[in-house]
């Protein structure tokens, strides 16, 4: 099989929760808890060293994607669960990708409102008060239509 591993117990949280959920106690016996997790570890490295072998024999130093799905060639259920869990990873990213986009998109634009918004008061408190009565409104056709409403 494969080499033995360091580590002990890496998933046994996760092997707790599904030995639950498929009907053992909610507090499993850690002897099978270990026994599962020393299958689980093990079967993951061989999947692991046979895709590393595929792309040495491709004359490759990284793994890729492709690598794995070979290695899972022979398994037909496997094989599909790996390409589904991979297309779904591509939505996630590719939506949390637009979804950035537009919010620093936004972010821009109201950042750029507020500082416009910031240059006209400060040109306002620039302005000296003599400067300030001396402008006078126009009335607007609306206005005058009003005031001809009223009277």
């Amino acid at each position: 099989m494969s080499r033995k591993l360091k580590r002990s117990n890496l998933f046994s949280k996760d092997l707790n929760s599904l030995l639950y959920s498929y009907g053992d106690s909610a507090q499993p016996n850690q002897q099978t808890t270990h026994c599962l997790d020393e299958l689980v570890s093990a079967y993951l490295v061989d999947i692991c060293t046979t895709a590393l072998k595929t792309a040495q024999n491709s004359q490759r130093n990284k793994v890729k994607l492709d690598d794995f799905k070979f290695a899972l060639k022979n398994d037909p259920i496997k094989l599909a669960r790996a390409e589904e869990l991979i297309s779904t990873n591509k939505l996630i990213t590719e939506a949390k990708k637009q979804f950035s986009e537009t919010d620093n998109q936004s972010l821009k634009r109201f950042r750029t409102n507020n500082d416009n918004e910031e240059e006209v008061d400060e040109e306002n408190e620039n302005e000296s008060d003599d400067d300030k009565t001396t402008t006078t409104l126009k009335p607007t056709k609306q206005s005058n239509k009003n005031k001809k409403q009223k009277s």
